[in-house]
């Protein structure tokens, strides 16, 4: 009689990159407490806009993709080991929701979240 192989769990490989390194800058600057307190969301909600954001933000930095295409990144890379969160969730109508609700509070002047605004178009500082 012949022995069937045995093989264990599958195994699954996702891209690892930068992520945990912007996370944990997220993380240090505090991204998503500064758009939750200016965008909070209903009790109802799965992600918060601060959690959407910061992880638009890795995408940006990491890989850059269309928000049609974002859950699709953050399924092929470990966005929900570095962040926490089910690529699922990340759909674009999420996406956009979380854009509309930070849009008022990017404009000139003296704003909590110009972290972002500096974050996004200088890169971390040295």
């Amino acid at each position: 009689m012949r022995q069937r192989a045995q093989f264990g769990v599958p195994s699954v490989e996702k891209t690892l990159g930068a992520l945990p390194v912007v996370a944990n800058f997220c993380r240090k600057l505090k991204i998503a407490d500064a758009v939750d307190a200016l965008c909070p969301v209903g009790d109802l909600a799965e992600l918060t806009h601060g959690q959407v954001i910061e992880v638009l933000l890795a995408n940006r930095l990491t890989s850059p993709a269309p928000l049609v295409h974002v859950a699709d990144w953050a399924q092929a890379w470990a966005v929900g080991e570095a962040f926490g969160i089910e690529a699922d969730l990340l759909n674009d109508d999420r996406i956009g929701r979380a854009l509309d609700a930070i849009a008022p509070h990017l404009g000139p002047g003296p704003r909590r979240v110009d972290v972002l605004n500096g974050f996004v178009r200088s890169g971390p500082s040295a």
